[in-house]
C-alpha cells in the first residue's frame, strides 16, 4: 500500500516541471513496479506451495519459498533505500516547489525499507528453526566414540 501512496505522490504534473533530470523519476517507477510484481509473485508462489502440499497430504515446506523471500527481501531493501536517498536530495534541491511532496515520499520509502527489514529477518528466522536448529535434523557426521579426556 505504501508503494502505491509512493506512486501517488509521483505526480507527473510537477516532477517533469522542476526536475531536470528524469532518469530519478525513472528509477521510482521501476523499483515500484518491481516492489508490486514481488508482491504478486510472493503471493502466487505461496499459493502454489500451499496447493502442491495439499495434494501430496505432507507438510508444505518452505524452505525454497524462504530462501526466495530472503533474496527478494533484500533487493527491495536496497531499491528503496535508493528511493530515500532520491527523494531526499530532490527534496533539498527543489524545497520551495516540490520539496514536501519528495519529502513525504522519502519517508513512505524509508517506512517501506524497515517493512523489508522485518520480511528479511522473520524468513532469516524461519531458515534457522527450520534447517539449523531443528530437532529433526539427521547427523550426518555422529560423535566420535571416543570419550572426552579418554587416551587413544
Amino acid at each position: 500500500l505504501l508503494t502505491i501512496v509512493v506512486l501517488v505522490l509521483l505526480d507527473p504534473n510537477y516532477t517533469t516541471a522542476y526536475i531536470s533530470v528524469n532518469y530519478e523519476i525513472v528509477l521510482i517507477y521501476i523499483i515500484s513496479a518491481l516492489t508490486l510484481l514481488y508482491c504478486v509473485v510472493s503471493i502466487v508462489m505461496y499459493a502454489i506451495m500451499s496447493r502442491r502440499s495439499a495434494a501430496d497430504d505432507r507438510p508444505a515446506s518452505m524452505t525454497n519459498c524462504a530462501l526466495s523471500e530472503v533474496v527478494f527481501s533484500g533487493a527491495g531493501m536496497i531499491g528503496w533505500m535508493l528511493v530515500v536517498g532520491i527523494g531526499g536530495t530532490i527534496s533539498q534541491r527543489t524545497i520551495i516547489e516540490t520539496g514536501e511532496f519528495f519529502g513525504w515520499m522519502a519517508a513512505c520509502a524509508g517506512i517501506i525499507v524497515a517493512l523489508f527489514i522485518g520480511i528479511l529477518a522473520l524468513f532469516c528466522l524461519n531458515i534457522l528453526n527450520e534447517k539449523i536448529l531443528s530437532a529433526d535434523r539427521v547427523n550426518k557426521y555422529p560423535s566420535s566414540q571416543y570419550r572426552y579426556g579418554s587416551r587413544i
